[in-house]
């Protein structure tokens, strides 16, 4: 017995030996190499670059818009500005219907509310009316806000949020306070060669519905809208939010490559036609890698385009 033991021992080390022999060490691609025939191109040409080595796999950026490599890895910038768009319709006025000259509905943004959705974190929170850098709807025809620039609020390292506030002193009031519903809403982040929009509906907009006075009436919310249906004459004052998640006002998406070669592939020229004009440093990133481990080489040429 003990002398089994002691062969299924040598045998387990002797496996270990060969296994750590025949681990392969992944190296970093540094034969890899790119040249051209010139560097000075016209929109009519089509560029040739000669590849050499043979790295496991090949992602080319042209340099062009949205194919920067200097981008390819950056999520955060600052930005250009920051606006919110929105449209928004409701009742048309009557005699027997609140003026709409009284504000039922208003947009705020605030960059300390903690994300709690109750009364006394809503009630902490500084939140900055913009309001009047909107346009809004005075009748059924639908009106949009243009574009509310939020760029002065906004905070690095801090996020957004935007909030819809219905109010409505019913209570007192002897006519009907107006129905509400917007529509259309967006954020998006604008820089000098880009726009993120990190928000297009209601829905992705995360927005969530608290109700401070009567919770009899609320915000509805659907994909495309927020509806607050007018309460009836005589009822009850309304404070209701419709508070969005938050939104990084720096957030921009990477810029991508083209992956040219794969593992199977073999290696040779590749062909580009750039069809602007301008200077654009074009990059090559080799990678070998395994289920571990992970080696790369850049390599780039800067080229000229002209007409």
């Amino acid at each position: 017995m003990k002398k089994n033991r002691f062969f299924i021992f040598i045998v387990t080390l002797a496996s270990l030996a060969v296994a750590g022999c025949n681990k392969v060490s992944i190296k970093p691609p540094n034969d890899f190499k790119v040249t051209t025939r010139a560097v000075i191109y016209t929109t009519q040409d089509t560029v040739t670059f000669n590849l050499a080595g043979n790295p496991d796999y090949i992602t080319f950026y042209s340099g062009e818009l949205h194919k920067n490599y200097a981008f390819a890895n950056i999520k955060q910038r600052t930005p250009d500005s920051n606006l919110v768009t929105f449209s928004t319709t409701t009742t048309t006025p009557g005699t027997s219907t609140q003026a709409t000259t009284d504000n039922n509905v208003t947009i705020l943004a605030s960059t300390d509310f903690s994300g709690s959705i109750d009364s006394p974190s809503i009630k902490k929170a500084t939140w900055t009316d913009i309001s009047g850098r909107a346009r809004f709807a005075t009748g059924a025809s639908t009106v949009a806000s243009g574009n509310v620039n939020i760029t002065d609020i906004t905070q690095k390292g801090k996020p957004v949020y935007i909030a819809f506030k219905y109010v409505s002193a019913g209570a007192t009031a002897t006519y009907l306070p107006r129905k509400e519903v917007v529509n259309s809403f967006t954020f998006r982040n604008f820089f000098p060669d880009t726009t993120y929009i990190q928000v297009n509906s209601f829905s992705n907009g995360g927005f969530y519905i608290k109700s401070i006075l009567n919770n009899a009436n609320q915000w509805i919310m659907t994909n495309a809208s927020l509806t607050f249906n007018a309460p009836a004459v005589g009822s009850a004052p309304d404070e209701d939010w419709a508070i969005s998640r938050p939104f990084d006002p720096t957030i921009v998406s990477p810029d991508v490559g083209i992956a040219i070669k794969t593992k199977t592939d073999p290696l040779g020229l590749y062909s580009y036609k750039f069809t602007k004009p301008g200077t654009y440093v074009v990059t090559f990133v080799a990678t070998n890698s395994d289920s571990a481990t992970t080696r790369q080489t850049v390599r780039q040429i800067t080229l000229t385009i002209t007409n």
